[in-house]
């Protein structure tokens, strides 16, 4: 009788650590996430059949009207296009950058942790005050990137005014890499287990190879993580291009972000800003969708 007492406390104290505990501790984030974030897509979707009226919610329903009318303007699929010229931009010219700076800082004996410092240092600085230093070296007359042209002979340029520089000048300040990217790369090579760093040495595989065949397939998991949130990041860019030219100019860096914040603040279309959100949040999940469905073929 005691035995069996004893059984059923037992059993009781099992489930409330092993099985309730948890989704308790889980309720409250769960409930928060669902409520932040599920709910507001949904929402999003609701107002998006309406021709929204903040005053008296939810106004007339037209079904699938803001969609035709947002499909059929050129300014909508000129803001996709500038959407994916940065997408490709900011992964040609910034994504590696972090991984090769990474790698060298993996190679350092001496300095390792001052080096890793400063590369970190650049993402305490708020995006705002950086936009600031980079509209001063872009501007056409005192900035000093036309101080470098005209010092080798080239002609100055317009920069940010002409539409032609105006996403590469957005860009190219990530081209000087650092950040929170470089300290992921760098733990992720530095917990690389010490029997395969040694038997690669032993094998002979050393230098180059090294990289090539031992520490990039090693960090290949993070590798794809990033390559996840840089696409995501990228399809989502608001700040930088509204901070550096407001879209312009003629709408040559008006992006899908800057695109939805002008239909939603400066038109007060809210029925037509939600229907872009979501197709934005469509593209973006099929997307990443492709990206980890390569990534778990590519592990198979």
């Amino acid at each position: 009788m005691v035995n069996l007492s004893q059984t059923r406390l037992h059993s009781r104290g099992y489930f409330w650590r092993n099985r309730l505990a948890p989704w308790l501790l889980l309720a409250a984030p769960i409930l928060l996430t669902a409520w932040l974030k599920y709910y507001l897509i949904i929402k999003a979707f609701y107002i998006s059949l309406f021709d929204y009226d903040p005053i008296n919610t939810p106004g007339k329903f037209v079904g699938f009207a803001n969609y035709s009318r947002m499909f059929s303007t050129q300014y909508y699929w000129d803001a996709w296009n500038n959407t994916f010229i940065f997408l490709f931009l900011s992964i040609a010219m910034t994504f590696f950058i972090p991984i090769i700076q990474a790698l060298f800082l993996n190679e350092i004996i001496r300095w390792k942790h001052v080096f890793t410092t400063l590369y970190i240092l650049p993402a305490l600085i708020p995006t705002a005050v950086n936009v600031i230093i980079w509209k001063w070296i872009w501007h056409p007359d005192y900035g000093v990137a036309n101080q470098i042209l005209k010092f080798f002979g080239g002609q100055p340029q317009a920069w940010l005014s002409d539409p032609a520089w105006t996403k590469f000048c957005i860009i190219f300040p990530g081209v000087l890499g650092g950040g929170i990217s470089v300290l992921l790369y760098l733990s992720a090579i530095q917990g690389i287990s010490p029997d395969i760093v040694e038997s690669a040495k032993l094998d002979g595989c050393v230098g180059w190879k090294r990289i090539r065949y031992m520490i990039l397939p090693n960090i290949k998991f993070i590798i794809s993580i990033q390559l996840v949130m840089a696409v995501i990041t990228a399809m989502q860019m608001l700040d930088a291009p509204f901070m550096y030219t407001s879209g312009g100019p003629s709408g040559a860096s008006t992006t899908m972000g800057i695109y939805i914040f002008n239909t939603f603040k400066q038109d007060f279309n809210y029925g037509r800003g939600s229907a872009a959100s979501t197709i934005l949040l469509l593209v973006i999940a099929i997307i990443t969708a492709i990206q980890m469905k390569f990534d778990r073929t590519e592990r198979d």
